[in-house]
């Protein structure tokens, strides 16, 4: 997977830093951390934001030996919605599951916000899915998923063959235009929800969604 690619990378710079720096030393946790920084900067410099990501050193690195593999099967994720991911053996439905992630990270409703149309837009779904990634520039760090998911000109319905899964079709032509989950939906149908939507999806709202996106 995409782990498989990127650990030994950070694993690499994690080794030529702390051989050439005696005096600190950085543990991979930083590393993986300070690349996120890295990539959140690269898809807002995409989409013509110049910003600098804070980044606070200090984690710990804990060896296999030290981890519980039994008792860290049951903390493994059944949803998240930041990612687009769902697996129906979760106790409860994708849109309340989110709101529960969004919970325990201590998130405000716009923060929430904020924090999914971003990750939507920079392609972070579970498995490069493109549920829900309503752009034709993905990697960039813009407003976009508002902008496309609150458009006049597509008219949003269930698709035939996943229940899942929701298709928004052009009003003239009927062809599909994006795809997408109840989770992204709840953005425009939800009323606290759209009103954010709107802010972000607005011409004004570019560089507000980038800077919210970042803190």
């Amino acid at each position: 997977g995409e782990l498989d690619k990127v650990l030994p990378v950070l694993e690499a710079v994690q080794k030529n830093f702390n051989q050439n720096n005696k005096q600190a030393q950085i543990s991979l946790a930083d590393v993986i951390v300070l690349g996120g920084a890295v990539g959140v900067e690269m898809a807002a410099q995409k989409a013509g934001h110049q910003l600098s990501v804070p980044f606070t050193p200090g984690r710990a690195d804990a060896s296999q030996a030290q981890t519980d593999v039994t008792s860290f099967a049951f903390l493994e994720l059944k949803a998240d919605g930041f990612r687009n991911y769902y697996d129906k053996a979760s106790l409860f439905g994708p849109a309340e599951m989110l709101v529960d992630k969004a919970s325990m990270l201590n998130l405000t409703v716009p923060e929430m916000t904020a924090l999914l149309g971003g990750m939507r837009v920079i392609g972070a779904n579970h498995g490069q899915s493109r549920l829900g990634v309503l752009t034709d520039n993905v990697g960039a760090l813009s407003n976009d998923f508002f902008v496309n998911l609150l458009d006049m000109s597509v008219k949003w319905s269930a698709s035939d063959k996943d229940e899942m899964v929701f298709e928004a079709k052009d009003r003239q032509s009927g062809a599909v235009k994006w795809r997408a989950t109840s989770v992204d939906l709840i953005f425009g149908s939800n009323s606290e929800l759209r009103a954010v939507a709107e802010v972000y999806g607005a011409n004004d709202g570019k560089e507000k969604l980038v800077f919210d996106f970042v803190k």
